[in-house]
């Protein structure tokens, strides 16, 4: 009665802490009721999907025409991470309408040609061909001020179509992004702002004297801003940050172009108050729409007020509530008639005495390998171990920086615990049921365990997906929390997902059995349970977490990137630590808990297993669905 009463609270808890989330969630996204948002699948030229989520104040009509704003995501990423942006201009009475690029999020991979390089930019649209197509038909939209931004690559794509659209657009603002079309065009007929933080990775890596500094004095950049083409580059004038310039375009019309710096790093723009409200003085003090009071000029940016921090809130709240419901279920399903079979007699303790100098190091390597080596795994993207791995990968992006890390820690932590086994564990008792291999109390392997451990471990995830389903539905959106995102899976990703799950194996069965050797095994209470819980999570990603606060705090601090995460693109994996902490922290705690619920590795193990493959999957670019 008192576990079931218990279950009972941390439900009731946990849909509260969920209805709560889409309040936030909602209620922000749409100011309150004043904003109205629309989930659109729009169809490009060559009959492909283009996702997209279309803010509209209510108040806009055809008689009320507003601004419009259309904001491209960054690289890999996907169009939550724009929500800062397209909550604040909207609640300020700008249309604005987010996308997925094609092969990402929900949109389609191309199967033609309509969103390739195109037009005097030669740069790809990725989806701005039709997101363009549609919204310019829109009887509400201000066509006088038509606004285009992008984030990282999102500004390479929107520069590119307001080179190709100069008599359509009025406001090109790229963000953490120095690109500005071929060198050749010598026209850019609308006004510019270029926005680039000082801490900014991706230019740091690339920056002159190590400042970003340097990007804004780049010859292209400069003759852009002068609109002077013939001068000798070494004979430009240098570059003034916040300073409006005026420059006549080849229509005769007369244009700004502007620089700003914020104190902003570039893959956290969108979660920073000072990007955010950068972003929002330059199109507002531009369009002359939505411009706080007393404001008047950059100095007084500070004064602008913001909400999007609720909305993240509610991100946070509904994260929480998926993984609350997933162990909750978890605990329920351990006591049903249903998965009595999954328990088995207790495991006996075999790891290394508590506090002896094996215990210590074991637990010192357990810490320090994953952070150890999450650079140098990075590195054989192409080749791991000399072998050609590329041609496994069906996702773009991090994905398969992270796997070679998680293969390369996976083999270091099988030859940990083969080294353990055999001078220590099987000396104790170590043995397959010892280390949680067995499947039965009575017999040797039973598949229908396996079956039944697989079951569950839908069941659970299930729950969570469930949930994550629900959100949708309600709030139109996905998850974004920093660099982390969740959504559900299209059916064309179904492949993926299987694959994916396959590739995740090696990592989480090898982190459980090296976790043996600290002899973390249950006795059957909740106490131990949490405690062991904790423990393993820790050790899972405390040494990850600590090397990400490490890289934030030296690239905010002193604008500098650590070296081990300089060479090559490894600066994109120094912020990607967070979505890893995220995926694998929540991964391993469901891992040893169902594991030492069961006293068998195999309920855990696929419970993990398809937690990771949901992360995974949901949301990273595609390169190919099937092979």
């Amino acid at each position: 009665m008192k576990k079931h009463s218990t279950l009972s609270i941390a439900a009731l808890v946990t849909v509260v802490v969920f209805a709560l989330s889409l309040v936030l969630i909602i209620g922000t996204s749409t100011n309150w009721g004043k904003v109205e948002i629309t989930d659109l699948n729009l169809v490009t030229a060559d009959g492909d999907k283009i996702h997209a989520l279309l803010y509209k104040p209510k108040a806009a009509s055809a008689e009320n025409k507003v601004p419009m704003a259309i904001l491209a995501h960054g690289g890999s990423d996907m169009l939550e991470q724009s929500s800062s942006y397209a909550i604040e201009l909207s609640r300020r009475g700008y249309a604005v309408i987010t996308y997925d690029y094609m092969a990402q999020g929900w949109s389609d991979l191309p199967t033609g040609s309509s969103e390739d390089n195109s037009g005097i930019s030669g740069y790809g649209k990725r989806g701005l061909n039709t997101i363009w197509n549609t919204v310019k038909f829109f009887n509400y939209i201000d066509t006088d001020h038509i606004v285009t931004m992008g984030h990282s690559g999102g500004g390479m794509h929107t520069i590119g179509f307001a080179i190709d659209h100069q008599d359509e657009i009025f406001l090109q603002v790229n963000l953490g992004m120095n690109m500005y079309g071929p060198a050749s065009i010598e026209e850019h007929n609308f006004n510019f702002v270029n926005i680039l933080g000082d801490s900014d990775e991706s230019a740091l890596a690339r920056a002159v004297g190590d400042t970003n500094w340097s990007h804004f004095q780049v010859e292209q950049l400069k003759r852009i801003f002068f609109n002077d083409y013939t001068t000798p580059a070494d004979e430009l004038p240098e570059l003034i940050l916040d300073k409006v310039y005026t420059v006549t375009g080849t229509d005769g019309k007369t244009y700004t172009r502007t620089g700003y710096m914020p104190d902003s790093c570039h893959a956290y723009y969108l979660v920073d108050q000072d990007a955010v409200k950068t972003v929002v003085y330059a199109i507002t003090s531009q369009v002359g729409v939505g411009l706080d009071k007393g404001v008047n000029s950059y100095s007084d940016y500070a004064k602008i007020s913001t909400v999007w921090q609720w909305h993240d809130i509610g991100y946070f709240l509904e994260l929480a509530a998926i993984i609350s419901v997933m162990a909750i279920v978890a605990i329920a399903l351990v006591k049903a008639k249903a998965f009595a079979g999954l328990q088995l007699r207790p495991l006996e303790n075999v790891g290394y005495k508590k506090g002896s100098w094996q215990w210590i190091i074991a637990l010192a390597l357990l810490v320090i390998l994953p952070p150890a080596l999450y650079t140098t795994g990075q590195l054989p993207q192409e080749k791991f171990l000399g072998i050609p791995v590329s041609g496994l990968w069906l996702l773009d992006g991090n994905v398969s920086a992270w796997l070679c890390w998680q293969w390369l820690l996976s083999l270091v932590l099988i030859a940990l615990f083969l080294v353990y086994h055999f001078t220590y564990g099987k000396k104790h008792g170590g043995n397959a049921r010892n280390y949680g291999f067995a499947t039965s109390d009575t017999k040797g392997f039973d598949f229908k365990y396996i079956l039944l451990s697989l079951a569950y471990g839908v069941i659970v995830v299930g729950s969570g997906y469930a949930m994550m389903a629900i959100g949708t539905h309600f709030t139109q959106q996905g998850l974004h929390i920093m660099t982390f995102m969740i959504r559900t899976i299209p059916a064309n990703r179904s492949f993926i997902f299987f694959m994916y799950f396959l590739f995740l194996i090696p990592y989480f069965l090898s982190s459980t059995l090296a976790a043996r050797s600290l002899g973390l095994v249950g006795d059957g209470t909740t106490k131990t349970t949490v405690k062991n819980v904790s423990i393993f999570t820790a050790i899972a990603i405390g040494g990850l977490l600590v090397l990400w606060l490490v890289f934030v705090i030296v690239l905010n601090v002193n604008n500098m990137i650590l070296p081990m995460f300089k060479v090559h693109r490894l600066y994109i994996l120094g912020v990607g630590l967070i979505p890893m902490v995220i995926g694998i922290g929540v991964g391993n705690a469901l891992n040893v808990f169902v594991s030492q619920k069961a006293n068998s590795i195999w309920p855990g193990l696929f419970t993990a297993l398809l937690w990771g493959t949901w992360t995974i999957a949901a949301t990273t670019a595609v390169l190919k669905y099937v092979y």
